[in-house]
């Protein structure tokens, strides 16, 4: 049987407003009315509504984390299985629980929908799906707190956090020229995607920066489906001048360059040198180990939902707008001894 303040109030004969003021601490009841109370409730063994108390103080003690890509795919790989738990353990941190939506990416015009039933304090969001800047706007007019993560964004009234994209592509170029290569192919991800378009510019502008040959013949397209990262290699393999070295969108795709590679008998790093991006636990245990980039998700996550409370708390405030610095791990995909 659920225990109610109606079943505290007649086994103690009090009223049951005076059970319900002592049980939520107003300074209006007897200390000793107090006590009695709390004891009953505890033999009784009543347990407070969460949501009832979450109405009273207009927040529900939740966070969403929203994982928008037009891909169920996406969502189940190793670096957003990482993104989820560190969000998740920056939240409990602060005594608050997390919500995931991995399903917004074929509407996110829903999630300004959860915004205005307030499901959640705060919403951070993963992802580029199309209809995406649609839902930003759709977000912020309901005045809920809303942080992007992992791309910078245009409009100066959304808040975002992101890794130093330019950097990682300085660092991973540089890296590969000092190793002797000149011709080094990139990787991308689908044409569409936010996240793929940016860090393309990025090679790109690294590329002419160090005054490298920067030409469509050294780009390749990858997608979420599994292989996409082996398609994409021989892709570069075929071409009338190959590269030597090839820096990739991401580490999954980077891991499945390399599996590629060893079927064709190609060694790496000394007939073509990896670089993945993100450092994610398997990057470790590749043959050879992969060099990669190391994204700062640990920070990126902490300093979100710290962000995103804080905004919940004090009300609207200026939006964070963060690019974290990044850092290159050299493994044995570029450096035969490392």
């Amino acid at each position: 049987m659920v225990v109610g303040i109606k079943d505290i109030a007649a086994y103690l004969g009090l009223s049951t407003s005076t059970v319900s003021r002592a049980l939520n601490g107003y300074d209006d009841v007897a200390a000793e009315t107090v006590k009695r109370v709390r004891q009953a409730a505890l033999q009784l063994g009543y347990y407070p509504s969460a949501a009832a108390r979450n109405l009273r103080r207009r927040r529900t003690e939740m966070i969403g984390l929203a994982l928008l890509f037009g891909s169920a795919y996406s969502t189940f790989n190793e670096f957003f299985a990482e993104v989820i738990r560190l969000v998740a353990a920056a939240a409990e941190r602060r005594n608050y629980n997390l919500v995931l939506y991995t399903r917004s990416g074929d509407d996110p015009c829903r999630l300004a929908r959860l915004a205005q039933t307030r499901e959640v304090d705060g919403l951070l969001v993963l992802g580029d799906a199309p209809g995406i800047d649609a839902a930003i706007q759709s977000l912020q007019a309901t005045g809920m707190p809303v942080i992007i993560l992992g791309r910078a964004v245009e409009n100066p009234e959304v808040g975002f956090i992101t890794p130093n994209i330019l950097q990682a592509a300085r660092l991973a170029l540089a890296h590969l020229v000092a190793c002797g290569r000149q011709r080094i192919g990139y990787i991308s991800f689908v044409k569409t995607s936010r996240y793929s378009q940016d860090r393309l510019a990025a090679y790109r502008t690294a590329m002419i920066e160090m005054g490298l040959t920067c030409d469509d013949d050294l780009v390749a397209y990858a997608s979420l489906e599994p292989e996409s990262g082996a398609q994409a290699i021989e892709a570069l393999l075929a071409r009338p001048d190959p590269p030597t070295a090839v820096y990739v969108y991401n580490d999954r795709l980077a891991i499945e360059v390399l599996q590629h590679l060893r079927r064709r008998q190609l060694h790496v790093p000394r007939d073509i040198a990896v670089i993945g991006f993100d450092d994610i636990r398997s990057a470790r245990l590749t043959t050879p180990p992969l060099t990669t980039i190391r994204y700062p998700l640990a920070e990126i996550a902490e300093q979100a939902v710290g962000a995103l409370l804080h905004h919940q708390a004090a009300g609207r405030t200026e939006p964070i707008r963060l690019i974290l610095p990044v850092e290159l791990i050299v493994r044995g995909s570029t450096v035969k001894d490392a």
